[in-house]
């Protein structure tokens, strides 16, 4: 999916842009999927950034550099006093109004909320789908191509999809039964990162016939590269973390 979106809107937006774009995308969503819901907020605001670039390579055929800030409330300003008839709503309204819907989000309710309740599973859920939105309207924006198959894109993005991994207090339960046992073991590694996770506590969270089975699995995962083992702590290589994301993860 991730090739077919960065053909569409590479033909009317900066290709450089679009790799950006894609790549703060996939890691908000990998990072909701894996249910660590603080980082995928702060990812949202990188992909954001990047959207603000896009509006004003769309509007003004330049943006600005990346090493230098953009202002959401100077851009929502000038796009909305743009002639109704020379760019989409979506582009003059729409979408600066949603960036801001997920800034204030972010930043006034906070990754920061101290509380009884938090709410960072229901403000990354907010914040994930508005990502969607706009990713999808893009597409349908500026697609060229046949409108089935843009469709059958756009479906895709705003998908709803169940976290792979769910806590319980202390607890990690995998909510991909399919997975195998190795899978399993980097995927909770991957979501631990960069803290090491005890043999008994994977023992503990992945049911198999043979609780065994897992040390064998870790032995034969630590000769390949994909873990580190130290005694009875475990912890992911970089190795293990690329197997993450392009195999399990590369349809986020």
């Amino acid at each position: 999916m991730t090739d077919n979106i960065k053909k569409i809107l590479s033909s009317k937006i900066d290709p450089d842009l679009v790799e950006h774009l894609l790549e703060h995308y996939k890691k908000l969503k990998q990072k909701f999927f894996l249910s660590q819901y603080e980082p995928s907020q702060l990812n949202c605001a990188k992909f954001g950034e990047v959207v603000m670039r896009i509006l004003e390579d769309i509007t003004k055929g330049s943006y600005t550099s990346f090493d230098k800030t953009v202002s959401l409330n100077t851009l929502s300003k000038k796009l909305e006093q743009l002639p109704k008839g020379q760019f989409p709503d979506s582009i003059r309204i729409h979408i600066p109004r949603i960036l801001r819907a997920t800034y204030d989000i972010r930043s006034k309710r906070g990754v920061a909320h101290i509380g009884e309740i938090t709410p960072n599973l229901m403000d990354a859920t907010f914040v994930v789908s508005a990502c969607d939105w706009i990713m999808a309207e893009f597409v349908r924006l500026y697609y060229s191509t046949d409108p089935t198959e843009a469709q059958k894109i756009i479906s895709s993005i705003v998908e709803r999809r169940v976290p792979i991994i769910e806590e319980f207090g202390g607890d990690i339960k995998v909510l991909s039964p399919n997975l195998t046992v190795p899978d399993k073991i980097l995927v909770i590694l991957y979501k631990k990162y960069p803290d090491y996770v005890s043999t008994s506590d994977l023992k503990k969270w992945i049911k198999t016939k043979s609780p065994s089975h897992i040390t064998t699995v870790l032995s034969r995962l630590d000769n390949n590269a994909n873990i580190h083992r130290k005694k009875k702590e475990n912890i992911i290589t970089r190795k293990g973390i690329d197997y993450v994301e392009k195999k399990l993860l590369r349809d986020l």
